[in-house]
């Protein structure tokens, strides 16, 4: 996920305005799943790692969306890219 990377830097770079948030826990979720395969990864974990690692302060429903996300982009890759009906 480069291209997320690189929205993070943009995001955290911006002198003057808050980080995005969505951003933020994109990239939260993305370390959770890489990191915290077993048990898997939970809200909480992407909360703590959005805490820790960008100092965002999340909500549960944010983090939940993420790791959600995260999840269905995740099993896309390693579906090579195919969808259900082909």
């Amino acid at each position: 996920m480069p291209a997320l990377w690189l929205q993070v830097l943009h995001s955290l770079s911006r002198p003057g305005t808050a980080p995005d948030d969505d951003i933020l826990a994109r990239a939260a979720a993305d370390i959770a799943l890489r990191e915290h395969p077993r048990p898997p990864a939970s809200a909480e974990v992407v909360l703590e790692i959005a805490r820790t690692e960008f100092a965002a302060v999340l909500n549960r429903t944010q983090a939940q969306a993420a790791l959600d996300s995260a999840r269905r982009a995740a099993r896309h890759r390693d579906d090579g890219g195919r969808t259900r009906d082909g």
